[in-house]
């Protein structure tokens, strides 16, 4: 695995992944094999941070790293997860017009490509979708919205997303979902699973679903 490491605060080590490493790979090792005294791990779009419950020094996370080479890992397993979707979006027609297609291509296309959850930002459960078809690729929005709705489908850049919560952004909205991608009530008052938090986490398998 090409990887830079770095240390990140008291307790946490950041991997850097080089470009078109998959990341999989490393997520495989720290769900099956973690190194001793690991806490909890966060995936980004190129980089994984690695929290641990005490602090430890670089030679730790480096001999863990030269240990998972030498084995044989699990393949991750990941959800399909189905997301029905509106194309009412009020950039709908834009996108059209900008890649040189009408709407119906437009949806045909966003809707037909398979999408992977890459990383989760810059809200709490908005997902980075990785798959988007290159001929769907636009640039942001100079000039954001000041509020986009939760469930609203969107695209920016070579990614897909769905946003979460209510924010301003400047992704072009396609449509939108009825499904709740976070559910901060869940947490509340108890421990619990991020699963019941989160609709989608890093490493499922994202397909949209057009509803007429």
């Amino acid at each position: 695995m090409d990887l830079s490491l770095r240390a990140y605060g008291e307790r946490g080590w950041l991997l850097h992944a080089s470009e078109g490493m998959d990341l999989r790979v490393l997520r495989s090792a720290l769900e099956h094999a973690p190194p001793i005294g690991l806490e909890d791990f966060v995936c980004g779009y190129a980089n994984v941070l690695l929290y641990f419950e005490k602090p430890v020094l670089r030679q730790h996370v480096l001999e863990w790293l030269t240990a998972v080479r030498k084995h044989d890992l699990p393949e991750l397993k990941s959800r399909l997860v189905g997301i029905p979707v509106v194309y009412d979006g009020p950039d709908l027609q834009t996108v059209a017009d900008r890649v040189g297609l009408d709407q119906e291509a437009v949806v045909r296309i966003h809707s037909e490509a398979d999408y992977v959850v890459r990383m989760m930002g810059f809200a709490p459960g908005f997902p980075y979708l990785d798959g988007l078809d290159s001929r769907l690729y636009i640039d942001r929005k100079e000039s954001p919205r000041d509020r986009i709705e939760p469930g609203s489908v969107a695209i920016g850049g070579s990614h897909a997303g769905i946003y979460s919560v209510a924010s301003p952004g400047g992704w072009h909205i396609l449509g939108r979902t009825e499904v709740t991608l976070f559910r901060p009530e869940a947490a509340r008052g108890k421990a619990c699973d991020a699963n019941e938090v989160f609709a989608l986490k890093v490493g499922d398998r994202v397909k949209f679903i057009p509803l007429t």
